[in-house]
């Protein structure tokens, strides 16, 4: 993994069971690339090895965007994965106290370790969080090339339309059905995008009253996260 520019550390203390690494501030740096708050935290005995996946997740505080982060917490990381959790932070609002982005970070990153402990115990993860300011297009494309993720997971809907930024940062016009057809072809990393649980359970109810339906659609229904979840990826892009 690349190293980011050098940053002054932000003091920050993870919940027992997890070990701080090397995290960075640029909020305050008008020399910085990027306008940045980052935290690195490892689980106690974490070893990067072979098999070890990386997954950015880009999660917006509404609920499409909570449930994309639960659903990579409880269905996709596995031991000695990483998980890189991304929040967009508009540059006009940076005129806000930084203080307040500095505790929100800390505090989603005490939400996501409480979710991994809770979800399984035993597994070993290495957790960042990156509250990153500017557009978000030009944001992904450098986490992209930063960390290098296996896949990325998105909800359906965020902050200022965030599937129109992701469209607009793969190419595409920025509708769900366009960001699809473009991963396809040009994408250089599969996107998982995951759905609310409601529009799931919609769509269940609909095509359990087609009598046309696959008896693939009755298998599907029957899986569940580990929690009995409904949110599944509505796309999943495999490319090159």
């Amino acid at each position: 993994m690349a190293s980011p520019p050098e940053r002054d550390q932000p003091h920050y203390i993870p919940i027992p069971g997890y070990t701080p690494k090397v995290s960075f501030d640029t909020l305050e740096n008008p020399q910085a690339s990027m306008f940045s708050y980052t935290l690195h935290v490892q689980s106690d005995g974490y070893v990067r090895n072979r098999g070890t996946r990386v997954f950015l997740c880009a999660s917006s505080p509404d609920e499409s965007g909570r449930q994309a982060l639960e659903w990579a917490l409880e269905s996709l990381v596995q031991d000695g994965d990483e998980l890189i959790v991304f929040r967009g932070v508009d540059t006009e609002e940076l005129v806000k106290d930084h203080d307040q982005y500095r505790e929100d970070a800390r505090e989603l990153m005490r939400q996501i370790q409480e979710k991994c402990v809770e979800s399984d115990p035993e597994r070993k993860l290495s957790i960042i969080v990156e509250y990153i300011a500017g557009k978000v297009p030009l944001t992904i494309d450098r986490l992209i090339s930063l960390y290098r993720p296996d896949s990325i997971v998105v909800g359906t809907r965020g902050q200022r339309s965030m599937m129109q930024a992701w469209g607009a940062a793969f190419g595409g016009q920025g509708r769900i059905g366009s960001v699809s057809r473009y991963c396809l072809s040009h994408s250089p990393v599969p996107i998982i995008v995951v759905r609310p649980e409601d529009k799931v359970r919609k769509t269940m109810a609909k095509r359990r009253a087609d009598p046309k339906r696959g008896q693939h659609f009755d298998e599907l229904t029957k899986s569940r996260t580990h929690n009995g979840s409904l949110s599944v990826p509505f796309v999943a892009t495999m490319t090159r």
